[in-house]
């Protein structure tokens, strides 16, 4: 019985994981890169910094807030990879924090398909 619970907790988990990982990757392969440069940085309610940065799209300046936080604020003007969506210039997300959330969501599958095995199959 105790086998059956840790297996299906590892089959959730690994099917959030192997969600996200889908997400994060689809926004990755259909976004658009370009180098945004940071405006201004603001204090979120966690007491991080997330920036407001502004880039080219199409020959016109948009301006979009980063998904990612800081622990400290970034200099006015400095440069950071961003992919943005086609459909929705605005949204944007760092280069970095896509990076990161693929390894961590596809570890995360892989350790949720690693229960399966482990404790409903085996």
């Amino acid at each position: 019985m105790e086998n059956t619970i840790i297996g299906v907790l590892g089959a959730a988990a690994g099917l959030v994981g192997l969600v996200m990982f889908v997400r994060t990757l689809i926004f990755r392969i259909s976004g658009t890169e370009t180098v945004g440069r940071v405006v201004s940085a603001r204090k979120d309610a966690k007491g991080r910094f997330v920036h407001k940065v502004a880039y080219q799209v199409g020959g016109s300046e948009v301006t979009g807030e980063d998904t990612e936080s800081y622990d400290r604020p970034l200099s006015s003007g400095a440069e950071l990879p961003l992919i943005y969506k086609k459909s929705d210039p605005e949204c944007c997300r760092s280069m970095h924090e896509i990076k990161l959330s693929l390894a961590g969501f596809g570890i995360l599958a892989l350790l949720g398909a690693a229960f399966v095995v482990r404790f409903l199959i085996a």
